[in-house]
């Protein structure tokens, strides 16, 4: 019996991994909590074998078990929260293939507003985002996320001009000028 779930894992879940590690790592900013949450996710997906076997599209039921996974311990956090350790120190020791001590100090300090930045957004914004930084197109989204295409649509350009207002707030620039009835 522990053989065929070796082989049902092999077949269903492994091939996925890499990718469902990437997304968690969008969404937590670090290694330990997307492994942790890869693991949970595995877990589930482990008990529900059968079910995943019968899935036309694996990898989508996995995104949208590890996005209710994610949604979970987002709302355990907020009952008991804990103290978040300042990640962007992780971001300034980073490699760089750019020479130069100032450009990477450029490219540094860019990282760490962008990653302030995109921690600071909405539980529910970040995820979007890294779905669709994951190259997920709107209907593959709207079937991990259970959104409706219309409000999937308003949400992303929602989530994608707090994460521009963000940059700009902590990039200390101008704010961006918005343009009435455009629609952006």
């Amino acid at each position: 019996m522990a053989d065929e779930k070796k082989r049902q894992f092999d077949a269903l879940i492994a091939p996925h991994l890499e990718r469902l590690f990437r997304a968690a790592c969008r969404l937590l900013g670090n290694a330990a909590d997307a492994q942790d949450l890869v693991q949970d996710t595995c877990v589930t997906a482990c008990e529900n074998l059968v079910e995943l076997g019968t899935n036309t599209h694996p990898l989508r039921w996995l995104l949208r078990v590890q996005h209710n996974r994610f949604i979970d311990g987002a709302r355990r956090r907020k009952r008991a929260p804990v103290v978040v350790l300042d990640v962007t120190a992780r971001a300034a020791a980073m490699p760089s293939d750019r020479p130069g001590p100032d450009e990477l100090l450029l490219q540094a300090e860019a990282e760490r507003a962008l990653e302030r930045a995109f921690l600071a957004l909405e539980e529910s914004q970040r995820i979007l985002l890294t779905l669709r930084a994951e190259g997920y197109d709107l209907a593959e989204i709207q079937a991990i996320t259970g959104i409706s295409r219309e409000v999937l649509r308003a949400r992303l350009h929602r989530a994608r001009r707090s994460l521009a207002q963000r940059i700009d707030e902590l990039s200390g620039a101008p704010p961006r000028a918005t343009r009435i009835g455009s629609g952006t």
